[in-house]
């Protein structure tokens, strides 16, 4: 187990956003949480990542071999025991090329402040770690090139690759593939079985594309009105008749 939530809550006035979630993430899983909009997907991420502080409950990540508290730890102190985060809008620094980006993130995973333009360049274990990330995500021939030229999917591969440059334990990626052309997601698809075979890394996916949730997915969660409806393999939750009413049937989709 890798990260673990016990009876996590967050209660906006008298609105519940997520009600007593307790789940348990495994190393060895691609886990994908799902559920319509408003099921309180993205209020857990904030959660996990110390955006929100939570009502009540914990959470737990596993960080330098043991389970520890995280629950009341702000955003940067998360990164920084090892849970890291894409947005599902992309994030990055338009007017500096691939290979900035990467710096500017191995910079802050090293809790250092450098002109990343010059000094940082001469750093030169930063320089090879950048350079596999640059091949690991597909991103080697762009980088040199300024993110505000590239696409959209090729942007999201830099997001990724920034999240990645922090070294995380858990990865969380939020909508992946919101946005893109069935091209485009076919190679995030792709992306996100490679990064699982050959990185240290375990993966917890939000997606409403029901066809990369099935792709990419060993366990399933399903949130419903900020708690957990179902939960387990893949063919057994979506053949849930609950799951089926409160997701697949809905607008959502």
């Amino acid at each position: 187990m890798v990260l673990q939530t016990d009876g996590l809550t967050r209660q906006f006035g008298q609105l519940t956003a997520v009600d007593g979630v307790s789940l348990e993430i495994d190393d060895e899983e691609v886990t994908s949480i799902i559920g319509p909009n408003g099921a309180g997907k993205t209020t857990f991420y904030n959660l996990l990542t110390g955006v929100l502080e939570p009502t009540s409950g914990a959470i737990r990540l596993r960080s330098d071999g043991e389970l520890r508290e995280i629950t009341d730890d702000p955003p940067h102190e998360v990164a920084r025991r090892g849970l890291s985060r894409s947005y599902q809008i992309t994030n990055v620094f338009e007017g500096l090329t691939v290979r900035e980006n990467l710096r500017v993130a191995r910079i802050a995973r090293e809790g250092r402040t450098l002109d990343f333009r010059s000094r940082a360049g001469s750093n030169e274990a930063a320089n090879e770690q950048i350079d596999w990330l640059l091949e690991l995500t597909n991103l080697a021939e762009y980088a040199d090139t300024e993110c505000d030229e590239l696409s959209h999917g090729e942007k999201r591969k830099v997001e990724i690759a920034l999240a990645l440059a922090i070294e995380p334990t858990v990865f969380l990626l939020d909508e992946p593939t919101a946005g893109m052309n069935p091209t485009e997601t076919r190679k995030i698809v792709s992306l996100i079985h490679r990064l699982n075979d050959e990185i240290d890394a375990t993966f917890v996916v939000t997606e409403h594309d029901m066809d990369v949730v099935t792709d990419i997915s060993d366990r399933i969660v399903v949130l419903a009105d900020g708690a957990v409806l179902a939960e387990g393999e893949p063919a057994e939750v979506l053949a849930d008749e609950r799951v089926t009413e409160a997701y697949l049937g809905s607008e959502a989709l």
